[in-house]
């Protein structure tokens, strides 16, 4: 077991050392997470001290509870997945289960290597939130060892349930349909029992001083290692040590009871899991509308996207951010007022997000047909046409419902309404062309679901080249604000963004139709 343990771990690390292969593709990206490490600490510091000179007690001892509520169904859109994509989706595991090792064996170090993964988005996004509170409100030094560790043992408690989940969803899902059902579970029902969780906040009253987050579901992991922090902060040593034998307590019985189920049970659900069932075959009309080849391919790939759930998790995250947005505005609008230029911005980040995995799957999502497609007498225009008409026009939808939703929530009219929405089509344009540029570049046809398509450098260099435009677009913003008050500051703005849009979409466009000339299978 903990050979197989270690050995997996290597593989995992083998892997991503061949991802990380240029050393200033490596340069970049380490200096980003370094940034967004910094950025969460400096903010998580900033904050609890504001709120601290504001006498904020209340709001600042129920942050911590939020915080780490944030982040279990974030991770959830993460986690569900990997313990799917670990345990049945693996191309190691017909290899695995042949040989003779014990099931448990195989489930323990599956477990052990998606904990060690799931550790590292903890030492990004938690981590630093964790020592920037307690900095921020003065914590003795004891309080620091108790919650990192207390936050290191919180993923393997979530990964373990997900997992059961995953286990008992396939006994009871139609083997053919199991794989994208489950997929789709993960993003959807998180993300409704999120929104019905936080719209508490939204209804908060009363100034700064007095508010108060409503209480997070005491049930919830998540809660009980945001009630460790805030204990370590008070200080209440007592009520801290209770939380955190608490944590140790339920991760020492969750995780044993979960490998043990999921060791029982796993093979007959694998096998399951693969059967296929024979389908009714398609009488399809002899007669059959022609059409240009660009639209030919459009229509492939709308149906490639209908019948792939894995496709719209990006858009479902999206989405999840408006509503963070949304239920942070009574705690956001006391410290930072809001303008139609900030909620620009951020819907801009919205559409950033949404449009990045279409395009930087765009080209991949071709797979082993890619040889088919270059071998039809199809122009390489056609093919970008197509690929950037199916990117862009699934994330305007999905940011048109989005930049609607923020609008309506923050009270804006009409105008503001059409100025979100412009902004967020422009960003969105930004982000496709960027991803689009990106994957014909690195194009990624060896995958074994649509999801393990971008991981490593191909998240990072495109999506902070969408955040670099949408720094620059909002500085023009800011500046159209300061030198033209008004709605005239808007226009001014969107027209000064347009054009930094046009000039980047069209060499990212460009490039990409450069790259698919070139593209030799």
């Amino acid at each position: 077991m903990l050979f197989l343990s270690g050995r997996l771990i290597v593989q995992r690390a083998l892997a991503a050392r061949r991802d990380w292969s240029s050393r200033t593709v490596y340069v970049v990206a380490s200096a980003a997470g370094l940034l967004l490490f910094v950025m969460i600490l400096a903010g998580s510091y900033a904050g609890s001290r504001t709120l601290m000179e504001a006498h904020a007690w209340a709001l600042l001892w129920s942050i911590p509870s939020w915080a780490f509520l944030i982040y279990l169904f974030t991770d959830i859109f993460i986690a569900f997945g990997q313990a799917l994509g670990d345990l049945y989706l693996a191309a190691d595991m017909p290899l695995l289960i042949t040989q003779p090792l014990r099931m448990s064996s195989i489930v323990v170090a599956k477990f052990v290597s998606g904990v060690l993964q799931n550790e590292i988005y903890v030492a990004t996004f938690l981590v630093p939130f964790v020592i920037g509170f307690l900095a921020g409100t003065h914590a003795p030094w004891w309080a620091y060892p108790v919650a990192l560790v207390g936050v290191a043992v919180f993923p393997a408690m979530l990964y373990a349930v997900l997992s059961t989940i995953t286990i008992l969803a396939l006994r009871y899902i139609p083997a053919q349909h199991a794989k994208e059902s489950l997929w789709l579970i993960g993003a959807v029902v998180p993300t409704a029992f999120w929104v019905a969780s936080f719209s508490g906040i939204a209804r908060a009253s009363g100034d700064i001083s007095t508010l108060q987050l409503p209480n997070a579901p005491v049930w919830l992991p998540s809660t009980w290692a945001g009630d460790l922090v805030s204990s370590l902060a008070m200080p209440k040593p007592l009520d801290a040590m209770v939380w955190f034998s608490f944590l140790l307590f339920a991760t020492l019985v969750l995780c044993p009871a979960a490998l043990a189920f999921i060791s029982s049970t796993f093979v007959q659900g694998w096998s399951e899991s693969t059967t296929v069932a024979p389908r009714t075959p398609i009488v399809r009309s002899r007669f059959v509308q022609p059409a240009l080849p660009w639209i030919a391919l459009f229509r492939k790939d709308a149906l490639t996207l209908v019948r792939t759930p894995q496709l719209w998790f990006t858009h479902i995250t999206s989405l999840g951010f408006v509503a963070y947005l949304l239920v942070g505005h009574r705690v956001q609008t006391p410290l930072l007022p809001l303008t139609v230029q900030l909620a620009m911005v951020q819907i801009g980040f919205v559409a950033v997000l949404a449009g990045l995995n279409p395009g930087m799957t765009a080209l991949s999502l071709e797979h082993a047909s890619i040889a088919t497609l270059r071998a039809l007498p199809v122009r390489s225009l056609d093919i970008l046409r197509a690929k950037f008409a199916i990117a862009w026009g699934q994330t305007v939808i999905v940011i048109s419902f989005g930049a609607a939703a923020l609008a309506y929530g923050y009270g804006f009219d009409l105008g503001g309404t059409l100025a979100l929405l412009a902004f967020a089509v422009l960003m969105s344009v930004v982000s496709v062309c960027s991803g689009l540029a990106f994957d014909t570049t690195f194009p990624s046809f060896a995958w074994e679901n649509p999801n393990s398509i971008n991981r490593g450098v191909r998240m990072v260099i495109p999506f902070l080249n969408g955040v670099a435009m949408l720094l620059l677009c909002a500085g023009m913003l800011g500046a159209a604000r300061v030198l033209l008050h008004g709605n005239a500051g808007v226009v001014a703005g969107l027209i000064g963004s347009a054009f930094v849009v046009a000039w980047m979409a069209s060499a990212g466009l460009r490039k990409a139709l450069l790259n698919i000339d070139c593209l030799e299978v």
